[in-house]
């Protein structure tokens, strides 16, 4: 198996997180307009990424993939979240 740089494994890893987070944001935001599922494919790509980026973050270590999974836990509660709905 070739070596991987860490580093760069890690600010991959950062940055399809960031990216997967970014886009269920704008999928909440888009709720009602005329992109909303476009933007709604985006997010489901995004977080299949993100996913497979927390599946590959267990040749890391621990760190990076409890780290990880936050972000992906994260992303798919902001995705999933109904704020509109009454609060009892």
């Amino acid at each position: 198996m070739p070596s991987v740089d860490p580093i760069l494994f890690f600010w991959c890893l950062a940055v399809v997180q960031v990216v997967a987070l970014a886009s269920a944001c704008l999928a909440r935001l888009a709720e009602g307009s005329l992109q909303e599922g476009s933007c709604q494919c985006l997010c489901l790509v995004c977080l299949t990424l993100a996913g497979v980026a927390t599946m590959a973050a267990l040749f890391m270590g621990p760190t990076a993939c409890v780290f990880s999974g936050a972000a992906l836990a994260v992303t798919i509660l902001t995705a999933t979240w109904d704020l509109s709905a009454a609060v009892l």
